[in-house]
């Protein structure tokens, strides 16, 4: 009698490998898109901190000294020195929606958050009105992620927060 594989088993064990390395591309693909999304927050993020950081130890930027440095945020990030804008094309895959202060839960287009070299704290306004919290979604269009995030005008500091279901 020989010993071997029939040609049914060997499709059976073929069509079984075949179905779990689908299920494994699948979910490997979505992992991907998920990590490349948490890669653009960590990139704004980053960029904050690091105009924040500079301001609370230079008054430089791009080789010019300035009195306020303005982050401004719409639908993207940027910011200005003598309100000349300098753009940060690096972060392009991304959208600033839902812009508000402290309880005001209506949509601003733009605000800006000035940035006094040396000093703790800073000026968030909306262009007219000055306020003490600011809170806005950053969100990532290639697969629906949103990250919501406020800054408190006492330090300024980036904070990440739940975002509202």
């Amino acid at each position: 009698m020989k010993k071997g594989f029939t040609l049914i088993e060997i499709v059976i064990v073929l069509v079984v490998i075949g179905v779990l390395m689908a299920a494994t591309m699948k979910f490997g693909s979505n992992r991907i898109v998920d990590l490349k999304a948490q890669s653009i927050k960590e990139q704004f993020v980053g960029y904050y901190n690091e105009l924040y950081s500079q301001n609370m130890t230079s008054s430089f930027r791009d080789g010019k000294k300035y009195e306020i440095l303005k982050v401004v945020l719409d639908t993207w990030i940027y910011y200005k020195v003598d309100d000349v804008v300098v753009p940060n094309v690096s972060l392009s895959d991304m959208e600033i929606r839902n812009l508000r202060f402290e309880s005001e839960w209506n949509s601003f287009a733009t605000a800006e958050v000035s940035l006094v070299p040396y000093k703790l704290g800073c000026d968030i306004t909306d262009g007219s009105d000055r306020w003490n919290d600011f809170y806005f979604d950053l969100f990532i269009p290639e697969n629906g992620k949103q990250y919501c995030f406020e800054i408190k005008s006492e330090t300024c500091k980036l904070v990440e927060i739940r975002c509202a279901d």
